[in-house]
């Protein structure tokens, strides 16, 4: 058992140690959040430089999501998920689809800097607040990095 010196020393190690591991943390925060704002800007800029704007008269007359060319992109309770020739892609987080977007080759484009934006159709309980959190988040990130959204049904 230790003694109560022992004790005592901890009980001040620990209120010396605390406070300046919570500023680390909190500074760890805070690169994080700015590196994600960095990729997203540096996303944009790219998008923006490489793709050519929206394009109406090539994607007006697309009535079924088969036949959409540009990016899809599906809202879901959890996150964001591509819609491609790859089954598994993966879910992401609002803030990382113009990263994602940014890194797809310019034959993705084919209508211009549009994708469309559905929501999941199948839900959970609970599902509805989640789905249109991330729907509003993704629709304000894709504007500001300037793409184009056509929302489906």
């Amino acid at each position: 058992m230790p003694s109560c010196r022992q004790l005592l020393l901890r009980i001040i190690l620990l209120f010396v140690c605390l406070p300046s591991s919570l500023r680390a943390q909190s500074k760890l925060s805070r690169v994080n959040a700015t590196s994600v704002q960095k990729v997203a800007e540096s996303g944009t800029s790219t998008l923006k430089n490489r793709i050519p704007r929206a394009d109406p008269n090539k994607y007006r007359s697309v009535r079924d999501a088969r036949d959409w060319r540009n990016p899809y992109l599906v809202v879901q309770a959890n996150g964001i998920r591509p819609i491609s020739a790859a089954p598994e892609a993966p879910s992401m987080a609002p803030a990382e689809v113009v990263a994602y977007l940014a890194k797809l080759p310019s034959k993705a484009w084919p209508y211009g800097l549009i994708v469309a934006v559905q929501e999941n159709s199948l839900r959970s309980t609970g599902d509805d607040d989640r789905i249109k959190r991330n729907r509003e988040e993704l629709v304000r990130l894709l504007e500001k990095a300037g793409v184009k959204v056509d929302l489906w049904p």
